[in-house]
């Protein structure tokens, strides 16, 4: 008797260390995905506003995401291209470069990416032409609606050419070229309207738009191709009833995404891709020596 006793406090205590075994085993494989966020503004600010974000898509979807950014927007860019990144929102104009790597598969509800050039309150600036001799703040090079949008529309419409008319200086993120107008270090400089509204009152309130450029899709949620297809779907489909949800609200709100996303395929982005050489050659512009 006292052997079968024995003998069943060994197994059962078997049985508990394997099962205690198997859920570390599987604690262990279970798969975090790196969710790159592109750097619009201040990176302790961009992980205040997407790491309850990210937090809550993970709860809702099953799938484990890990926020990620990077100290600058072109380092973010540098880092989407080499592929870091398993899901990622990133520049629009970049996306539709990497269509061997990427596929975009959800957006937000009814938005647009609109470029905007800002200028001080009490500028006298009132066209694009009067930007001659000018220097204009822009994010990155590769900034689609905060600098490819109002640097093309400058040329286009303005006249000018970009650095024989008007010098271009790069800030390193839209808060800090809105900054640079406050600080008279540029006269004016690219951004979005989403993340001009996004200011604090009393910034905005120093500030207005000169111009605002053409509207194109928006930056998309994008995930790279070798990331299993059914974990792409769970994301997606947390992400499409995310503002059902009204507690879900004040984060949507902190994003200034207040309409929530909805599922998107990659040729939503058709419109860049028309444009795509056009714009390309202001990035090359900018970057001339």
């Amino acid at each position: 008797m006292v052997r079968k006793k024995r003998a069943l406090v060994a197994a059962t205590a078997a049985l508990l260390a394997g099962v205690v075994a198997t859920a570390r085993t599987a604690r262990a494989e279970e798969t975090v995905y790196d969710f790159g966020v592109l750097p619009q503004v201040a990176t302790a600010k961009v992980a205040e506003q997407w790491v309850p974000f990210l937090d809550k898509v993970s709860e809702m979807s099953g799938v484990k995401l890990r926020f990620v950014t990077a100290p600058s927007i072109s380092e973010f860019g540098t880092r989407a291209k080499a592929g870091a990144y398993a899901f990622y929102y990133h520049n629009t104009l970049a996306y539709v470069q990497q269509d061997d790597q990427y596929s975009a598969f959800a957006r937000e509800v009814g938005a647009k990416t609109v470029g905007v050039l800002v200028v001080a309150k009490d500028s006298k600036l009132s066209k694009l032409a009067d930007l001659k001799g000018a220097t204009v703040a822009i994010p990155s090079a590769g900034s689609f609606g905060a600098a490819v949008l109002p640097l093309f529309a400058i040329q286009k419409e303005g006249g000018l050419e970009l650095q024989k008319d008007f010098k271009v200086v790069v800030a390193g993120s839209h808060e800090a070229g809105y900054q640079a107008v406050l600080q008279g270090k540029a006269v004016a400089s690219g951004g979005l309207t989403r993340t001009f509204e996004l200011l604090p009152k009393e910034t905005r309130s120093k500030l207005r738009v000169l111009y605002t450029t053409k509207a194109y899709s928006p930056l998309p949620f994008a995930a790279r191709k070798d990331v299993p297809a059914d974990a792409v779907a769970k994301v997606q489909k947390a992400l499409a009833s995310f503002a059902k949800d009204p507690a879900n609200q004040r984060m949507l709100e902190a994003l200034n995404m207040k309409t929530g996303f909805e599922a998107a395929k990659p040729s939503d982005w058709d419109d860049v891709r028309h444009a795509r050489d056009e714009l390309l050659r202001v990035t090359k512009a900018i970057t001339a020596k």
